[in-house]
């Protein structure tokens, strides 16, 4: 298994930075690795990534989504095979660190690292730029998914991230 981690602070309020985060068909719009990305059902989603020619599509269950707080996901038929997590904490009032960590599960995936880290690490970046140069979020999905489930309003508690905090 290969870690990969990395975080940006970005000059909005967390909600900004969470809301913009859940628009994921949003994310062509200023990541250039991917290519688009569809929901399947409220707890999957189709994703089309790619560089010049080469492009690989692959479908991810969101596991948990607490909003404000945190997305926690795993690819379900990619190679190599991962599972990520976005948390995202106040830094300070207006200002939110966004961290994100993956995790290579595929018996070899250790040639995959140096690519996945830089793109990831690009990906964040263009992020940043993005939500920071707008200053609002282009739309939101406050839900909860709790173990692949979507979680009635009702059920919901607010909980506090597992990483990085703790």
């Amino acid at each position: 298994m290969v870690m990969i981690e990395a975080h940006t602070d970005i000059e909005v309020p967390r909600r900004t930075a969470y809301d913009q985060w859940t628009q994921f068909e949003s994310f062509p719009r200023f990541m250039s690795a991917v290519r688009a990305v569809d929901h399947v059902s409220p707890t999957v989603t189709r994703w089309r990534i790619g560089v010049g020619p080469l492009h690989r599509d692959f479908h991810a269950e969101i596991l948990e989504q607490h909003p404000d707080e945190s997305l926690r996901w795993r690819s379900l038929d990619a190679y190599p095979t991962h599972e990520g997590e976005v948390v995202f904490s106040e830094v300070t009032e207006g200002r939110t660190r966004v961290s994100v960590r993956i995790r290579l599960i595929s018996g070899r995936s250790g040639p995959f690292r140096g690519i996945v880290e830089r793109a990831l690490r690009q990906e964040l970046g263009a992020f940043k730029d993005f939500i920071e140069g707008i200053g609002e979020a282009g739309g939101a999905w406050r839900g909860t998914i709790h173990e692949g489930r979507v979680q009635q309003p009702e059920a919901t508690a607010p909980r506090a991230p597992t990483w990085p905090h703790g």
